[in-house]
């Protein structure tokens, strides 16, 4: 019961807030610190308006970009999530578009936030970013990619990424991923219900890569801050106004654990 009121809530406040403003492509004073944000499958732009809610009356906040890669209409779910050869393509748009910021911006710190299968673009896109602009903190809520993908080079060029990760996801990211397909087409539980593991193999290099990366797994005390563990939880205002902050800047309020 808990899952379907979170699924209510963030639906309902959504609704509101786009009434309000819209799903707008900037928020906020973007020359010292930015966050670029991509929303899940769908196109609905959940987390974008719904960040900017928890963030509105806080001056100390970062300004935001979202960055649209979905296809089609609002809706369009399984081509968002089953074109992977256009994902890349709109993968590699992503990187272009954080380069030229940090050219036009090169004072700014840069973070990414990316939602479910936002986050296989977000971890494309960081593939084509070494050399091109460097990336503060990347956070990877309910990742929709497989748990055994090499984020090796992703992880190259950030100075820190979290992995939000929930058992309790297990209607989207497991029995709909295993059904469906991860986006990057593997059939398993996804990243964001299991959490990752390190591949086999890895060299120097992308073993220290891989100590960048760290997790944060659901546990109910969240249920003070709304989220019940499941799968847009970690999008509920009070959970993104507590913990988003301090996440992105290096502090997070929550356990973190190490990839196994």
């Amino acid at each position: 019961m808990g899952i379907l009121i979170d699924r209510a809530d963030v639906v309902g406040t959504y609704l509101v807030e786009l009434a309000r403003g819209g799903a707008v492509e900037r928020m906020g004073d973007v020359s010292k610190e930015v966050v670029f944000v991509l929303d899940g499958v769908g196109g609905f732009q959940f987390v974008p308006v719904l960040l900017r809610r928890a963030w509105r009356d806080d001056p100390d906040t970062p300004g935001t970009i979202l960055f649209r890669w979905q296809f089609g209409i609002p809706g369009e779910i399984w081509t968002d999530l089953c074109w992977r050869s256009r994902n890349v393509r709109k993968a590699a748009d992503f990187a272009d578009a954080v380069a030229a910021f940090h050219e036009t911006q090169p004072g700014a710190t840069i973070h990414i936030l990316a939602f479910s299968g936002g986050t296989g673009i977000a971890i494309w896109g960081c593939e084509r970013l070494l050399g091109r602009a460097p990336i503060e903190t990347m956070v990877l809520a309910c990742p929709a990619i497989s748990p055994g993908y090499n984020l090796s080079r992703a992880l190259g060029v950030v100075r820190r990424c979290y992995a939000l990760v929930s058992h309790r996801d297990s209607g989207i990211l497991g029995a709909g991923t295993t059904v469906f397909g991860t986006v990057d087409r593997e059939h398993c539980s996804a990243a964001g219900r299991l959490g990752f593991s390190r591949p086999p193999d890895l060299s120097d290099d992308d073993r220290e890569a891989y100590d960048r990366l760290s997790e944060i797994y659901w546990t109910p005390e969240l249920r003070d801050v709304g989220h019940s563990g499941g799968h847009t939880g970690w999008a509920r205002v009070a959970f993104l106004r507590e913990h988003m902050l301090p996440m992105l800047r290096g502090d997070p309020k929550l356990p973190v654990s190490t990839v196994r």
